[in-house]
């Protein structure tokens, strides 16, 4: 069954990853594959990772844009092979930085393929 709110909008974000449980502390990198209202799809390694854990997200704008570091908590509620999906710990959209303008921007398409946190 579905339970997200709104629409998924594919894109391809570059991510630092860090552990707020489990593994506390611990960062890796990944990529937010799409995001809704209400969560995301994270492409990362997810080996160690199970329902609940939370994360937190720090991303920016591509290297040839100017623009906020926006960084995003959220918890697992699905793990897969290749990623995990998150649902974002505040549930108003309109807390969650730059969000609402991510979902607006038209910019922000598969075939972005910069974005990269490093």
């Amino acid at each position: 069954m579905e339970r997200r709110e709104g629409a998924r909008k594919p894109v391809n974000l570059g991510a630092m990853i860090e552990y707020l449980s489990g593994m506390p502390g611990r960062k890796v990198t990944g990529r937010i594959r799409d995001v809704s209202l209400s969560g995301l799809y994270l492409e990362m390694p997810s080996a160690d990772l199970t329902s609940y854990a939370r994360l937190r997200l720090i991303f920016g704008p591509d290297r040839e844009d100017a623009g906020p570091t926006r960084i995003w908590n959220c918890f697992v509620v699905r793990v897969t092979d290749t990623g995990v999906g998150a649902m974002f710990d505040n549930a108003d959209p309109s807390a969650i930085d730059g969000l609402l303008d991510l979902l607006r921007d038209s910019s922000a398409h598969p075939t972005v393929e910069g974005n990269d946190p490093r």
